[in-house]
């Protein structure tokens, strides 16, 4: 009943025409991209909050404009501190404002900081590996001896658009930004930035690639045959070089077949450059430059040491420091306006919202040269990834003589357009929004769209069926109110008129889909409107928050809901979440209750402090549910789970047990 529409396209741009200088700080769509991490300033200048975004905050007054989410920050600072093999483990974060947020009429797309692999790192390259190659022959290894200038630290990337609008002008254009840390700071170091449109994945357990592109490994560049504009977007790779005075000289590349080098577009110029895999190789990067001859790049090296944000620095020699190194940290700005690769300006002026670049890999070159062997490497990892829609009726089922369901989306994002249809149902009122309600039994579907007057990126369908034995008895009113006083729910149920109803039942759900029934008795004797009070011990029961509903059993055996209320205790601990079922087979669910919409991490160890598996979710303020699986071929054993929320680490252990 799902059907994820998958296909959509990155946006990447500039606000202003770069300068010549390729070295000088700058705000880039109110971005400092100046060699250092915090906002507020432009190097080691003060910045107003509002001019200078930047990837982290080192102070708790004002407002700060920072992009990547530090939950939990505290609590890996205060492990690391004691935990060696805790310094050893990658994580990552994402952007913490909702995607596509606006900012300072700055729209934000997405962002993400990952920490790599520290001691025997497991996702370098074996020798001969190369750009021009096809991912399908790199083959991976584990090496904790890497040359010290080919060693990753950190990487982080950041896409946003210099206004809040969807146009080609140059002060809405799109750019990306990148940084990257080195364990080396002196000589020349090179690494390369790569940009995929297939779910490329690097499996660590065979050491190989999966998910690559068609040709040779590459997804390649389409154009029209007459007019030479591009018809089909592929890959891309931003190659660069830096030591010294600090950025040398960054390439863009995109992969297409050889004949494309004789089409005349007019999007870009070719710059004479193609490489493949060998000198007969019909595939390969070919490199790109400007139509207008301008500089498209940006990029600043820290030349005094500075600030390594909240997560501190972790060397490859385990040592912990709190600044970076000088020359140890460079990020720069590719303005794809002025490449001519703004996604708005490409496919004959494309949807606002398409986004061809799925996942990004960012690796390391031992030298100069773009198909110099390459060393240690970062990713593939997601971008532009986002959950599809999930819906689901508070009342699946209604008798039609005045009764409704609330249909809701269950992960919605701000920033998304939710439209509502039905073949056969009934809506009442608005069909846009995150809830509906509806009062006929039908078939109901929700579409996303990522922004207003985009493609639709995802659907659900939700089907609300009639009430077995439906009658035609009257029944106008089903009002159930609650509160909660220490671990007893104290319910009260407005019924009219009584003598329709032979029998209720209460029932109890901790995420407002899963419903259990927890106690059920007669009706009163009375007629007309009729008042119940019901008191639920859930003194026993797991969860932060509990939703009740009532099922009105009526004399002629028909069935008929009340509404469905959450209450909230205080005296449950905030903390917790709930993990449903546990012990797990293959699948489980988690509910938790956040105060605020933001982006959450879920990360599950196993029993010797290994990450085996982490997912970042749109978390919305109240109660959300989370599906997790996948474990069917994971061991039985004890496996800690921890999500990143509300500023906090909370911890649960999940139980996989399954018959031998």
């Amino acid at each position: 009943m799902k059907k994820l529409l998958l296909l959509f396209a990155i946006h990447l741009g500039w606000m202003v025409q770069i300068q010549s200088q390729i070295t000088t700080p700058g705000f880039k769509a109110n971005f400092g991209v100046d060699g250092e991490l915090r906002s507020s300033f432009l190097g080691t200048a003060p910045a107003p909050s509002s001019i200078a975004h930047d990837w982290f905050t080192n102070t708790t007054t004002g407002t700060q404009r920072f992009m990547i989410d530090t939950t939990g920050a505290s609590y890996m600072v205060n492990r690391y501190a004691t935990d060696i093999a805790f310094r050893r483990l990658p994580f990552f974060r994402t952007m913490r404002y909702p995607a596509f947020s606006v900012l300072d009429n700055r729209r934000l797309i997405d962002a993400v900081y990952i920490r790599d692999y520290h001691g025997s790192d497991s996702t370098v390259y074996a020798m001969s590996n190369k750009n021009g190659g096809s991912p399908g022959g790199w083959t991976g290894a584990i090496d904790g001896n890497i040359p010290q200038k080919n060693d990753i630290l950190d990487i982080m990337v950041h896409v946003r658009r210099a206004g809040s609008s969807f146009t080609h002008t140059v002060a809405d254009s799109l750019f990306f930004i990148g940084g990257i840390a080195i364990d080396a700071t002196s000589g020349s170091r090179y690494f390369d930035f790569e940009l995929y449109q297939t779910n490329i994945f690097y499996d660590r357990s065979t050491q190989k690639f999966t998910g690559f592109g068609p040709d040779a490994g590459h997804t390649s560049w389409q154009f029209d045959g007459s007019s030479g504009a591009v018809t089909i977007p592929g890959d891309v790779i931003f190659s660069a070089e830096f030591g010294g005075s600090g950025l040398q000289d960054l390439v863009a590349r995109i992969w297409v077949h050889k004949d494309a080098l004789l089409i005349n577009s007019p999007n870009f110029d070719w710059d004479g450059s193609f490489d493949g895999d060998g000198s007969g190789a019909t595939y390969g990067y070919a490199g790109i430059r400007p139509k207008s001859n301008r500089y498209f790049y940006s990029g600043l090296q820290n030349n005094i040491a500075t600030w390594g944000g909240p997560f501190k620095v972790i060397r490859r020699d385990d040592s912990i420091q709190d600044t970076y190194d000088a020359n140890q940290f460079l990020e720069f700005a590719v303005n794809m306006g002025t490449l001519g690769l703004d996604p708005i300006n490409l496919l004959g002026g494309g949807s606002q919202c398409d986004m061809p670049f799925r996942r990004i890999l960012v690796k390391t070159r031992s030298s100069a040269s773009f198909t110099a062997e390459l060393k240690d490497f970062i990713g593939p990892f997601d971008f532009f990834n986002f959950d599809a829609t999930d819906a689901y009726a508070d009342i699946p089922m209604i008798c039609g003589d005045e009764s409704v369901s609330t249909i809701s989306v269950v992960n919605p994002l701000p920033s998304s357009v939710y439209t509502w249809y039905t073949p056969d149902g009934n809506i009442l009122g608005e069909s846009t929004g995150v809830s509906i309600t509806v009062d006929t039994p039908g078939t109901y579907i929700v579409r996303q769209q990522l922004l207003n007057g985009c493609d639709v990126y995802s659907e659900d369908t939700v089907l609300v069926v009639e009430t077995p034995n439906c009658g035609v008895l009257p029944i106008a009113r089903a009002d159930l109110k609650g509160k909660l006083f220490g671990s007893v729910a104290n319910l009260e149920l407005g019924i009219s008129p009584n003598e329709t109803v032979q029998r209720f039942v209460v029932e109890r759900s901790i995420d407002g889909k899963q419903f259990n029934d927890v106690k059920v008795f007669s009706s009163k004797l009375l007629n007309g409107y009729t008042e119940y009070k019901i008191d639920d011990n859930i003194s026993k029961a797991s969860g932060i928050q509990f939703h009740y509903r009532i099922k009105l059993i009526r004399q002629n055996g028909s069935i008929r809901y009340s509404n469905t209320i959450r209450l909230s205790t205080s005296e449950k601990n905030t903390e917790d979440f709930v993990l449903l079922p546990n012990p797990v087979r293959t699948s489980t669910k988690i509910s938790i209750v956040v105060s605020k919409n933001q982006l959450g991490t879920i990360k599950i160890f196993n029993a010797v402090g290994a990450l085996m598996k982490m997912k970042p979710v749109q978390l919305v303020s109240g109660m959300n549910t989370i599906e997790l699986d996948g474990f069917d071929h994971w061991s039985n054993g004890i496996y800690p789970i921890q999500i990143h929320a509300d500023e906090q680490v909370l911890t649960q252990k999940m139980i996989l047990s399954r018959k031998k």
